[in-house]
């Protein structure tokens, strides 16, 4: 299907200390958003919003975004932010298609993305930032929303040395039915297990989880710890969590640390 490249409308509150507002238009499908700025650095995108529907259903900073980026294989911002709504590197088109943001197309049950919205918050010591947005575009696949891609952290402390061990994280929901990914933000996370229903389902240091994710076709970042099913490319090798009664992660830490956890859940917009 063919691709445009389009100029979005120009955000409103693009001020020092501001939230800054894009509404995007509705009515075709979105592959990617390019976020052009000046005036303010990239750190200074203290978190950008992606909300459908008014659901958020991306949260990050620039920052944090640019490093998952990276880790796909992206070149690090410079001046232009790219956010993916197609997963990025895969081996065939419909794999990364998947996730595409699908506006105005309505489903048999009259569900459909009728409101997109991208939120920016701007540090106070920005000097006088300017934000512009252009979009990868296409035509609106029939069928509704499909599926989406949600991807929102959430934070648990380690006290210190020894296993953090996390299993209240979404499983088994509308919104949390495949897991491609799972990006942490850690200094100190050495080893990771993940079990399902206490099966042991991944056990890595992260040394070879580097190593493999390397020989594959992503780039680790200092930093952060991947666990990542499509690191050959193949869209299609996803955790499964419906029907789940159980799933959690363990996590050898060296220290103590507030840990970062994004799960990269493939499921329905949830509204």
């Amino acid at each position: 299907m063919e691709r445009i490249t389009k100029r979005m409308p120009t955000p409103e509150g693009v001020t020092a200390g501001g939230q800054a507002l894009a509404k995007m238009p509705i009515g075709n499908a979105y592959h990617d958003l390019y976020i052009e700025y000046s005036g303010v650095t990239l750190e200074q995108l203290t978190e950008i919003r992606i909300k459908l529907n008014g659901k958020v259903v991306h949260r990050y900073s620039a920052t944090e975004r640019d490093a998952m980026n990276q880790f796909n294989g992206l070149a690090g911002a410079d001046g232009i932010l790219r956010i993916p709504f197609d997963r990025i590197g895969l081996k065939q088109r419909v794999g990364e298609e998947l996730t595409l943001i699908n506006t105005g197309s309505r489903a048999e049950n009259g569900r459909a993305i009728t409101a997109f919205h991208v939120e920016i918050d701007i540090a106070a010591a920005a000097s006088a930032p300017v934000l512009e947005l252009t979009a990868i575009q296409s035509d609106a696949r029939p069928g509704g929303p499909g599926t989406v891609l949600h991807i929102v952290p959430f934070t648990r402390s380690a006290a210190g040395a020894g296993e953090l061990q996390v299993s209240d994280l979404p499983y088994n929901s509308p919104t949390a039915q495949l897991l491609p990914r799972i990006y942490i933000k850690t200094a100190n996370l050495t080893k990771m297990r993940i079990e399902r229903d206490t099966y042991s389902i991944f056990e890595r240091k992260k040394s070879l989880n580097e190593l493999i994710q390397t020989q594959g076709n992503r780039v680790p970042q200092s930093g952060w710890f991947n666990y990542d099913t499509t690191e050959r490319g193949y869209g299609g090798a996803m955790t499964a969590l419906g029907g789940v009664d159980d799933f959690r992660l363990m996590m050898d830490m060296n220290g103590a640390e507030q840990v970062k956890i994004w799960p990269e859940y493939i499921g329905t917009l949830g509204d």
